[in-house]
């Protein structure tokens, strides 16, 4: 062992060591108090005994040393020496090692090589028997993966055996992988292992999604918390990725609504992504499988383009809607962003109950601003090219809130308990409404039964009323443009929308939490805000729907905004109408439904029959094995002997399908701060470790030493013990 150590442990101690200067002081001190008297009488004995003298002296001093000495060892050993050796690694080795492996089980790693058969986690799982194959008995192992796939055994984590099932049980699941995480995780791991080696080996595909950019902090907490194990673990990256993967993809596909009607074309918009050299291919968009457009994509174009479709729709019902990319060019080693689905649900009619204070204002009432911009009257003898039915009340009534999606309120006029009742419970069960307040609104109302601290319809109290001073006006400001509703007034409309007049509108206290301020005045109040009550939907305009208070009524921008409102909200609890893929789909049930016999129809076609669950107070369907991409189909049965067919949609996420690798800089700046050892899957070495770098401890044998000099400083002060009295004279 080098005698010198590399590191120490403690090295805020070393102004401890002046410690080891003590017995010198104290002797130094002591002899400066000592008085010298010259005794004549005893010059004689003296001159005998000088041999004596000398020899008390010498022990003097070395009994000085030997107390100096054993005080700098143990605060040596307290500085926590150590002396980093390198040592082979065979299987005579006594050194016992600890494997935590981290998988990726991201859909990236789903992503299968033109040189090889399988995927990257096929890869992943190779390399990892390998290292399990070289384990002894005496070493243990643990797999870290997503909770979803994440099996560890309660009894005993570390038994080699369950680990290998473990490992041939790993599959793909969703969410992306963090790295940084992962190390953290897997850090929390190790020290569970009891092993004088410990080693840390992660499979990912090196997605540069993966690790952030810019991380030094957390990268600085993790190196800490390397630091604080010991032994501290080695961290290896294993890249199974391919160097250049090659992948094109459908990057998103939207449509303007996801209800719609039979009165009018829906547009389809498509993102597409192309690989370098992939030529021939063609767009297509099919409708319940029906082709209903097809774009060739040009090789020489941009690698990133955007194509737009429309459609109308014949019939209502529920349409399945696709975009793919065919051709000879179209198979590359990530299929499953080479489509994307969407639920369409088409109605031929929408009844939107509009209740206001006096039905009878004639065209003074907002309720009937809002009736000729969902009905346009043509005459008795052309019907309209619309599906909206607008009604106008003067209070809500059962039947037809039965039969509606939708409710508007006119103002906040002061309804009956009962009616309050009714639209409450009309939301919670997952209808939309929509609620403009006008000069006209019943404060003291609104406040006390409609926002009630947050616990009602109105996202929050109204304070007053904010007018804006002569010859001024205030405009909408803050809009939020990638709402789904409001996204429409992006480009042109937009300015058009900037110098929309409001002349009045009503000042909010603070928005309950989770609420959304969609647009603000320019005033700074809020104008348009969204929030949700249980599995309802409500959107709250701080003006009246007349032109009153705002000129927006008298703009062409009305009709086209009204009607996105009221398409937004009709889709109620489906307003999530799918999932990506690995994650989890959820249908409410409805009352009447039953829980048991559900048939759930996979896109292979493969069904199966499910029970509902009450597990989160609400009677539903859950299903979480969502790895294939396309529609999932719930038919419900009912207690009237009917059924009802839910079809929802899964897609991958697109951050998936985005193989662009870390950047060597990030990779570089891993290997400075953590130390980490990058390994390709295909290098000649299996990953396992052929030599390992260990810590011999010094503070044993320097405490072992101090206390010898304690011992040693013992005999010492025998030899200045007097001797006894007695004997002969």
């Amino acid at each position: 062992m080098n005698l010198l150590p590399d590191t120490f442990h403690n090295p805020y101690l070393w102004p401890l060591l002046l410690f080891a200067l003590l017995p010198t002081l104290l002797y130094l001190v002591d002899r400066r108090r000592a008085r010298r008297m010259d005794w004549p009488a005893l010059r004689f004995f003296l001159t005998r005994q000088r041999a004596r003298i000398r020899w008390i002296r010498l022990r003097e001093a070395l009994l000085i040393l030997v107390r100096s000495l054993a005080l700098f060892l143990v605060v040596y050993a307290l500085l926590g020496p150590a002396t980093r050796v390198e040592r082979e690694l065979s299987s005579s080795s006594s050194l016992n090692r600890g494997l935590v492996l981290v998988f990726d089980t991201s859909f990236s790693m789903s992503y299968s090589p033109a040189e090889e058969a399988g995927d990257l986690l096929k890869r992943a799982k190779a390399r990892a028997r390998a290292l399990l194959d070289e384990l002894r008995p005496t070493d243990s192992a643990l797999i870290v993966s997503p909770p979803a796939v994440d099996r560890t055994p309660e009894n005993n984590p570390f038994d080699l055996e369950k680990t290998r099932l473990e490992l041939e049980d790993l599959e793909l699941g969703g969410g992306p992988f963090d790295l940084l995480h992962a190390i953290d995780n897997a850090i929390g791991k190790a020290a569970l292992l009891s092993a004088d080696i410990r080693e840390i080996y992660i499979f990912t595909d090196h997605q540069a999604g993966s690790l952030p950019t810019k991380e030094e902090r957390s990268l600085e907490f993790l190196a800490s918390r390397l630091a604080a194990l010991d032994p501290a673990p080695s961290i290896t990256l294993v890249d199974c990725g391919a160097p250049e993967p090659s992948n094109h993809r459908i990057v998103e596909f939207k449509s303007d609504s996801l209800v719609t009607g039979t009165d009018s074309a829906i547009g389809f918009h498509a993102r597409v992504a192309l690989a370098p050299g992939a030529g021939g291919l063609h767009l297509r968009v099919t409708v319940n499988g029906e082709v209903i457009a097809s774009r060739p994509l040009e090789e020489k174009g941009p690698a990133a383009r955007e194509l737009s479709f429309s459609h109308r729709f014949s019939s209502a019902g529920t349409a399945r809607v696709s975009a793919e990319l065919v051709g000879e060019g179209a198979g590359d080693g990530l299929p499953g962003d080479d489509a994307r689905h969407l639920v369409i649900e088409v109605l031929d009619r929408l009844e939107v109950p509009i209740i206001q204070d006096s039905p009878d204002k004639g065209r003074a009432g907002g309720g009937h601003w809002l009736d000729l911009a969902l009905f346009p009257r043509y005459g008795e003898g052309q019907p309209p090219k619309v599906i909206f039915r607008p009604v106008i009340l003067g209070s809500a009534e059962s039947g037809i809130l039965a039969r509606s999606r939708v409710l508007v309120l006119s103002g906040i006029p002061s309804v009956e308990p009962r009616e309050l009742e009714l639209i409450e419970n009309f939301v919670r069960r997952g209808g939309g409404l929509l609620v403009f307040a006008d000069a006209g609104a019943d404060r003291l109302f609104a406040n006390d039964r409609l926002w009630r601290e947050g616990r009602g319809l109105l996202p929050a109290a109204l304070l007053k009323r904010q007018k804006a001073g002569p010859g001024e006006t205030y405009h909408p400001a803050a809009v939020n443009l990638e709402h789904p509703v409001l996204s429409i007034f992006k480009g042109v409309s937009e300015a058009d929308l900037g110098r929309l007049a409001i002349r009045s509108c009503w000042m909010t206290g603070q928005v309950k939490e989770k609420a959304a301020i969609l647009s603000r005045t320019s005033g700074g109040s809020p104008w348009i805000i969204e929030h949700s009550l249980s599995d309802g939907r409500i959107i709250f305009f701080a003006t009246g729907a007349d032109p009153a208070d705002t000129d927006l009524p008298r703009t062409p921008l009305f009709v086209p905004l009204l009607h996105r409102l009221i398409r937004y909200l009709a889709l109620g609890p489906s307003l999530a109408i799918g999932c990506n893929q690995g994650g989890t789909l959820e249908v409410a049930l409805e009352a009447g439904e039953r829980e048991a016999g559900i048939r759930l129809t996979r896109p292979n076609g493969e069904s199966e029959e499910i029970a509902g669950s009450a597990g989160t107070g609400k009677r539903g369907v859950s299903w979480r094995k969502t790895t294939q991409t396309g529609f999932y189909s719930f038919d419900i049965g009912q207690e009237n002997s009917g059924k009802r067919t839910v079809t929802l949609a899964v897609n991958m996420d697109p951050a998936e399908s985005d193989l662009e690798r870390i950047d060597a800089d990030s990779l570089e700046l891993l290997e400075q701060k953590l130390g980490v050892d990058k390994l390709k899957h295909s290098q000649g070495r299996a990953g396992l470790r052929k030599s390992v770098v260990v810590e011999l401890e010094h503070w044993p044998f320097a405490l072992l030493a101090g206390l010898l000099l304690l011992l040693c400083e013992l005999v010492l002060l025998r030899g200045f013990a007097p001797r006894q009295a007695g004997g002969s004279s």
